[in-house]
């Protein structure tokens, strides 16, 4: 079976990195014409660069097809997976993705969600890379399929 994934560009890799910047120093994703005046570019480019990138699954973009969804572990919309570090906040995509932005930002932060089950509150405190809180992280979606409806899962 042929890989149907191929080479970024550089311009691409540059776009990514962009949009990446932009969710470490503001928690979202800047948008196409942000990211076109950073990069020097036009929109059209940046666009074409967002599309291949989603195509790619380096992405997920908005059903607009312009702006940018998610950047795993972060998610430029608001999810029930609230991120705190240090005062600053970012949303996850989920418990997973949460955990995974704290471990970007030195293993210490608070998630605060809710039981899919039940509404509960659930929080997990994060120091130094250890997790403390009551609750189970479940993944109703097997791995193999994530990208079927990367939203949803």
């Amino acid at each position: 079976m042929a890989n149907r994934h191929t080479r970024v560009t550089e311009f691409e890799r540059d776009v990514r990195a962009a949009v990446y910047h932009g969710f470490r120093e503001k928690g979202w994703s800047p948008s196409v014409a942000e990211l076109a005046a950073i990069l020097g570019a036009s929109d059209a480019e940046v666009g074409a660069a967002l599309r291949r990138l989603g195509e790619e699954h380096a992405l997920v973009l908005q059903p607009d097809g312009e702006s940018v969804r998610m950047a795993h572990p972060f998610s430029a919309v608001p999810t029930d997976t609230l991120v705190t570090i240090g005062g600053r906040q970012w949303f996850g995509n989920c418990v997973w993705d949460g955990l995974a932005i704290v471990s970007l930002f030195g293993g210490t932060g608070r998630l605060d969600m809710h039981s899919p089950a039940t509404g509960a509150s659930i929080v997990f405190d994060v120091t130094n890379g250890v997790v403390n809180g009551d609750g189970v992280a479940h993944f109703l979606v097997p791995a193999a399929r994530f990208w079927d409806d990367i939203a949803f899962t």
